[in-house]
């Protein structure tokens, strides 16, 4: 097998390795933007998300992704970006029923290295997608 998917197959060990909860809810202001800063992470960080300062360095398309899957490839993305010490990333979830707009960001508050997230300023995506700002090391 080439490089590639020897690379991805340890990914997704990897994010298997890495489990989510479904039990976890966190509670966002319907109102408003969905945007979260980790305790002790400089709040003006998610402003900078929602301005745009960060450019992806990754992104992810969940169009068309079944739950479970799109859970798995978000770790999995996690997981690559750290080890390729990305700063930011964008997760398209798209809007479809709304199930992985209101799954992902309980996932991502989940990990330890997700320092904050905003829903993506419309050049990435707007309110169908997420920029994640990672603790890259």
């Amino acid at each position: 097998t080439n490089q590639h998917s020897v690379e991805q197959r340890q990914a997704r060990q990897a994010a298997a390795s890495f489990a989510f909860s479904d039990g976890f809810e966190a509670w966002f202001d319907p109102n408003q933007p969905i945007k979260y800063t980790k305790p002790g992470t400089d709040s003006h960080e998610v402003k900078r998300l929602r301005r745009g300062d960060y450019p992806p360095d990754l992104i992810l398309d969940l169009h068309g992704l079944k739950r479970d899957d799109a859970k798995l490839e978000i770790a999995a993305l996690l997981h690559t970006a750290i080890k390729q010490h990305c700063h930011c990333v964008c997760i398209v979830h798209g809007l479809g029923e709304h199930i992985l707009k209101k799954s992902v960001p309980n996932w991502l508050i989940q990990h330890p290295d997700v320092l904050a997230f905003h829903q993506a300023p419309l050049e990435w995506g707007g309110n169908g997608a997420l920029l994640v700002l990672l603790n890259s090391h």
